[in-house]
């Protein structure tokens, strides 16, 4: 009886190494994508266009942020009820404007009414920008107002239909190769992807933990990546996800690490050290000078 359990053991580990070897001779790097093209610095994103310096993705916020050089434009998409594409955070409009419903259930005209800049403070006792014209930001006008610039477009909670309302504007607006595509909805990501296949996209969380995993034990050469971005936090539940290990691996992979959102130079160090390819940020102001000494010394 363990004669026949070892051979049946035996037997299984040769067909195990066999199907991994398969797998890894198929497998397939990340397919190169033009936004990443011509990258030559650690990349600045600025996180709703620098959240903690100007109001939350608003042209207003954009325009500081393009001025001061920041790489990429990283804004958050939703829908409104009649179709139009717009940047904004949270799924109702309570947090940051002077209105209060869904942007899914309000109209362009409605929300286009709203002060974007009625909550933006910096000290929680002056409101610089409140009353003086600055509104939601629209994707089409975006796109034509900076079109030197990448954008990480973060798809919100939204029904599927945005995928080809997206995908219709960017090619609309000649942006596929401009526009770096992420969204936490896995089956989001499927809508999108199937979509904008011309459009590069970013790792799901599903996708983030098996390629992570996979480092960890020096397998990620078993993964196929359907993405060119890991954009992740530094640390998950206590687990480290930006290590040199972890970045060697995706970088093995064709793919590019971009964790987020980091505001001090402590937490940008550890995306130096790793090795990263840049990083997220709400203080693209104050990031700055840190991004270009880290330049300096690659």
């Amino acid at each position: 009886m363990k004669r026949r359990l070892s051979v049946l053991i035996g037997l299984t580990l040769v067909g195990l190494s066999f199907w991994l070897l398969a797998i890894w001779r198929s497998a397939q790097p990340a397919q190169p994508r033009r936004w990443f093209q011509d990258i030559q610095r650690p990349l600045i994103l600025a996180h709703q266009g620098g959240e903690k310096e100007w109001p939350s993705n608003t042209m207003h916020a954009f325009r500081e942020a393009h001025r001061l050089g920041a790489d990429v434009l990283d804004a958050d998409l939703h829908m409104t009820s009649d179709g139009v594409l717009v940047f904004i955070h949270d799924t109702t409009v309570d947090r940051t404007t002077n209105g209060t419903g869904a942007v899914a259930e309000l109209s362009w005209k409605e929300l286009s009414l709203l002060d974007a800049a009625h909550h933006f403070t910096l000290d929680n006792k002056t409101y610089p920008l409140r009353g003086r014209g600055v509104t939601i930001a629209r994707l089409d006008e975006t796109l034509d107002a900076f079109p030197d610039w990448r954008l990480q477009i973060e798809v919100k909670q939204a029904p599927f239909s945005i995928a080809d309302a997206l995908a219709r504007m960017l090619k609309e607006k000649n942006a596929e190769d401009r526009v770096l595509l992420s969204s936490f909805d896995e089956e989001m990501m499927v809508h999108l992807r199937r979509a904008c296949p011309e459009v590069a996209s970013s790792a799901t969380p599903k996708e983030i933990r098996n390629l992570v995993l996979a480092s960890w034990v020096g397998l990620e050469g078993l993964i196929s990546p359907q993405y060119s971005a890991l954009q992740v936090p530094l640390t998950r539940h206590g687990i480290t996800l930006v290590s040199p290990r972890t970045v060697k691996a995706a970088h093995a992979r064709g793919v590019y690490v971009l964790p987020w959102t980091l505001d001090t130079n402590e937490e940008v160090e550890i995306c130096r050290k790793a090795r990263a390819d840049g990083f997220n940020t709400n203080l693209p102001t104050q990031m700055m000078p840190y991004r270009n000494h880290w330049q300096t010394e690659l």
